[in-house]
């Protein structure tokens, strides 16, 4: 039922059938945030850098000063904490292997010549592999001491890869990512783009990457996690983003896929997706704290608010690009900036003109957003154009539109099942023609009158019926404690949320066709002793050390063993269900 489109982007993924909406269920057992989220990082304490050339990108005796390009495999040591300074470039063939527990404490300085732009960039054909657990994660931070560090105290971590966008050049390759234009040392740098969908850039489990986001020149600040055309063989699990000064994940194209996914507190969006990105996403959590938003929300041109989710495709907005932006979300709690108990005529004249929408879609883009949780918000959703109205497919907003034409299912933008609370102390214009507590619209050719079309169609019955206020925006009522404000939020529905029910795949046209029939995902959600799992290829993480292992397909057969180990190499594994024994326990081990 979805269009090859958006299937040929994936490889082999398969989403976690739920019946809850948003991040969490009620479990302890299986808060996948336990052991390696960090809530406090501006506290956190960290060893002093130990290790001060390793990824010194801005040594006199380097080729180009400013720029450290690594060679073969560099394998880094977890006992050592490590100074990052300049760019540290994983180019073709190269591969940077980062253990559990590495800290990695990063220091720019644009004041120098060159300018210390503080940066991991993974080139097209080079490789990352970050093996961190829920016990050991691997962290990328400020090297400023605590009660110091901001927001844009460093670059951050971007990957370049071979996947599809549809960024209009001669070949849709080398494309460059945003602000490495006046690189001076080097203008090759960080450029993406191809057609292999299934490209591989590595893995990343247990991450966590604080106070990036470093303007590299006015208003062109990079993002925490930036993705370039990143191939569908890319892993990434279990990452978390904080206090980035730009956005917290950002995706130019491309069609790698996500899971546990964490936005803490950044300055622009918590997702954005842009240019044909098609991957598919479930479970995360974005929070955002009022005292940070973006310082040009409120230029005259260029201005720039901060949402949940951005979603553009080509950037004029372009009929008919390809790869469309199709990506999917599902199971996300959005936590926006009006706190649980006020509403937005509470919140100062900067916070309310500098925040906006839980999800804002524009130029043609046809993102989709399922079983999700969306609450604290000016407006929660804004079709911004035309072309997007003409996306949701909605009979009423269909009229609206020159052409009036329905969109086929894979370009369609699809917003359902969603929990939505606080809607009725959210925004309404003074004119009440563009904005509710529910929506957002624009038009190309002005406003929508009374944007009852788009209104209607978020408020659809049936199957696909979004759930809206269906509580009062209060304390105890939804969530247990999503506060922004504290060091130990829990994000888990409270006894009778109903958050616990509403959560809807099979009868998802987007949806069905990429659920696991046989649940092994869903069970593999539960915490249990080895990281990932699922897993694709390379080191499955046991989280200590086992005296034995044994790895044993569905006939019994032992096609793995070790002694004394902490982790388990399984690249070459058949796609399939295996057991691993580790210490005489046995569990169930999903390779992909």
């Amino acid at each position: 039922m979805l269009a090859a489109t958006a299937m040929s982007a994936q490889v082999g993924y398969k989403f976690a059938k739920t019946s809850y909406v948003g991040a969490l269920n009620a479990d302890a057992g299986s808060n996948w945030t336990t052991g390696w989220a960090n809530w406090d990082p501006k506290n956190a304490v960290y060893g002093a850098p130990t290790d001060l050339t390793t990824l010194d990108g801005m040594a006199s005796t380097l080729p180009v000063v400013g720029e450290k390009k690594l060679s073969g495999t560099v394998t880094l040591d977890a006992s050592k904490v490590y100074l990052l300074k300049g760019f540290i470039v994983v180019p073709d063939g190269a591969k940077l292997v980062i253990p559990a527990g590495t800290v990695i404490r990063c220091q720019s300085d644009l004041s120098t010549t060159p300018k210390n732009y503080a940066s991991i960039v993974v080139e097209r054909g080079g490789k990352i592999e970050i093996n961190g657990t829920a016990a050991n994660p691997v962290v990328m931070t400020s090297a400023k001491a605590v009660g110091q560090r901001e927001r844009g105290d460093w670059g951050g971590l971007l990957i370049a890869g071979r996947s599809k966008h549809n960024i209009s050049n001669a070949n849709f390759d080398n494309v460059q990512m945003e602000g490495f234009n006046n690189v001076s040392f080097d203008n090759t740098l960080a450029k993406f783009g191809g057609n292999d969908l299934n490209d591989n850039s590595g893995f990343i489990h247990f991450l966590r990457i604080e106070f990036g986001g470093l303007a590299f020149e006015a208003n062109k600040e990079i993002n925490g996690l930036t993705f370039g055309a990143v191939g569908a063989a890319t892993e990434v699990d279990h990452v978390q983003v904080s206090y980035s000064n730009d956005d917290s994940f950002e995706f130019f194209g491309g069609s790698v896929n996500t899971r546990h996914i964490i936005a803490f507190k950044g300055t622009d969006d918590d997702f954005d997706t842009d240019n044909g990105y098609s991957g598919l996403n479930q479970f995360g959590i974005a929070v955002r704290d009022s005292a940070y938003y973006d310082l040009t929300y409120s230029l005259p041109s260029g201005a720039s608010t901060s949402e949940g989710f951005e979603s553009d495709n080509e950037s004029s907005g372009t009929a008919n690009v390809n790869p469309p932006t199709n990506a999917i979300f599902t199971n996300f709690t959005m936590v926006g900036p009006v706190p649980v108990g006020s509403k937005y005529s509470d919140m100062n004249t900067t916070t309310k003109a500098a925040f906006r929408r839980g999800a804002r879609i524009r130029r043609n883009s046809s993102l989709r957003i399922c079983n999700s949780i969306f609450m604290g918000y000016r407006n929660f959703v804004m079709i911004d154009g035309d072309s997007c109205l003409r996306k949701t497919n909605a009979p009423g907003a269909l009229a609206l539109v020159t052409p009036n034409t329905a969109v086929s299912q894979d370009k369609q933008l699809m917003f359902a099942n969603n929990l939505i609370c606080n809607t009725t102390t959210a925004f309404v214009s003074s004119t009440d023609t563009t904005a509710n507590g529910l929506c957002e619209v624009a038009r190309a050719a002005g406003s929508l009158t009374k944007r009852g079309a788009v209104d209607a169609w978020l408020r659809q019955t049936g199957a696909l019926a979004n759930n809206i206020d269906p509580v009062a925006f209060t304390a105890g009522t939804l969530l247990i404690n999503p506060v922004a404000a504290s060091t130990t939020p829990d994000f888990r529905p409270v006894a009778g949320s109903p958050a616990l029910a509403g959560g809807n795949f099979d009868n998802n046209p987007v949806l069905v066709n990429l659920i696991s029939a046989a649940y092994e995902i869903e069970t593999a959600e539960k915490y249990s002793p080895v990281y990932p799992n699922p897993i694709r290829g390379g080191l499955l993480n046991f989280g200590r050390q086992v005296v034995s292992f044994g790895i044993f397909d569905a006939s019994g057969t032992l096609v793995r063993y070790g002694l004394d180990a902490t982790h388990a190499n399984v690249e070459g594994l058949a796609a399939g269900i295996y057991f691993i024994k580790l210490d005489g326990q046995m569990q169930k081990l999903i390779v992909q």
